[in-house]
């Protein structure tokens, strides 16, 4: 099956603020599609300005036409539209007339189920006709009611009509996938785009979750995360390691497994490292490093053992994903990775990933720079690898 194409919903009044979204979202988007109040705000002009500027573009004006179909259509169409919708309860002679004025203008049409009542016989009626695009659609209200497009895409795409399936409704970074693998030829999204902190990043999410390309997905993510940590903090982490006594790292679940990941480059590097919870591992003092990695910075484990080494004397360094936590307060320095805002819900990535994985990297880095620094040959670092397997 072709890749779904992505359509993304112009819904905004101002033309200014369209041109806008529409300019950060081309390289991420197939179809931009005029939305109702949009082109019922401002008209003819925008079909024209839009498809000037992007004429690589397929172009959908979301016109909804219920009556008068062919008239209502055919100046859109000369402006430029590639795509015009009617609704299919306005019945089969507004729809055929729509799909002539297509016709006249080497154009498409696509009929909107919305609110008919029955939409396979409808479907089936208006592929007759010539429609080229069915559009299952749970428009915004019935999308505050709960109900989503999915079991009406599965019954239209069971029919085997000789069209596109066009699929909108609440689509998200979440759903879009799911959406894809029930047959949708075109995915339409809109606030999950438009009502992003970053619009751009979230048709690129789009694009790259449709395509499969989770990998990508995931490295711009934490591209993201990283490009938001303090860059000094490689410098100050190998500081506190060099003056570090001994060096004693924890933490709990995949980060307790970040934290053996860094244990080893250390013990590979030279520095007498310990991880906590392991049976070999010594009493604290006075003069050692504890490096605490927790999201929340409230894991209660972790924060008995941060009390404990506070009291013993041990610096302490927490990484972590914010400013301010009951173990941040022990700390001596908190690594804040990211920004918190880049942690509320990532879709795609799930419990703390986007942590995990960003702090994974941040000292795989801070290894380099200890590598870099003091000029430690690898062959120096095999040396201490474990030769007992």
């Amino acid at each position: 099956m072709a890749r779904p194409l992505i359509q993304l919903a112009l819904d905004s009044l101002d033309i200014d603020q369209t041109l806008r979204l529409a300019n950060i979202t081309a390289p991420y988007i197939d179809i931009f599609e005029i939305g109702t109040p949009c082109i019922k705000h401002n008209g003819i002009a925008l079909v024209k300005e839009l498809k000037q500027r992007y004429p690589d573009k397929l172009i959908l004006v979301d016109l909804k036409t219920m009556d008068a179909g062919e008239y209502e259509a055919t100046p859109f169409f000369a402006a430029g539209a590639d795509i015009c919708t009617v609704l299919g309860v306005s019945g089969l002679p507004t729809i055929a007339g729509v799909i002539k004025a297509a016709k006249a203008h080497n154009a498409e049409v696509q009929v909107d189920l919305i609110n008919v009542p029955d939409k396979l016989v409808c479907a089936r009626e208006a592929a007759k006709l010539g429609a080229h695009i069915i559009g299952v659609h749970t428009g915004l209200d019935a999308q505050a009611a709960g109900q989503t497009p999915f079991a009406d895409l599965q019954a239209i795409a069971k029919l085997g009509l000789p069209v596109r399936i066009s699929v909108a409704g609440g689509i998200n970074q979440v759903t879009v996938r799911q959406v894809a693998k029930t047959g949708a030829d075109i995915i339409v999204v809109g606030a999950a785009i438009y009502g992003a902190p970053s619009p751009s990043d979230a048709a690129r999410e789009i694009r790259e979750l449709v395509e499969g390309k989770h990998h990508k997905f995931i490295m711009s993510k934490l591209a993201g995360v990283l490009g938001s940590t303090d860059a000094r903090y490689e410098a100050r982490l190998t500081t506190m390691l060099d003056r570090a006594s001994r060096v004693f790292i924890a933490g709990a679940g995949r980060s307790g497994l970040v934290a053996k990941f860094f244990g080893m480059r250390l013990m590979h590097g030279g520095y007498d490292a310990y991880i906590v919870g392991e049976v070999v591992t010594p009493s604290i003092r006075k003069g050692d490093l504890f490096i605490v990695i927790s999201g929340s910075g409230e894991t209660e484990t972790m924060l008995a053992y941060t009390k404990r080494a506070k009291q013993m004397g041990a610096n302490i360094g927490l990484i972590t994903t914010k400013d301010s936590s009951t173990i941040g307060d022990l700390a001596d320095v908190v690594f804040r990775i990211g920004s918190p805002e880049q942690y509320r819900k990532v879709i795609g990535m799930p419990m703390g990933t986007t942590f995990e994985l960003s702090t994974l990297l941040l000292l795989e880095a801070t290894v380099s720079h200890i590598i870099h620094a003091k000029k430690i040959p690898e062959e120096q670092m095999r040396t201490r690898h474990a030769n007992l397997e």
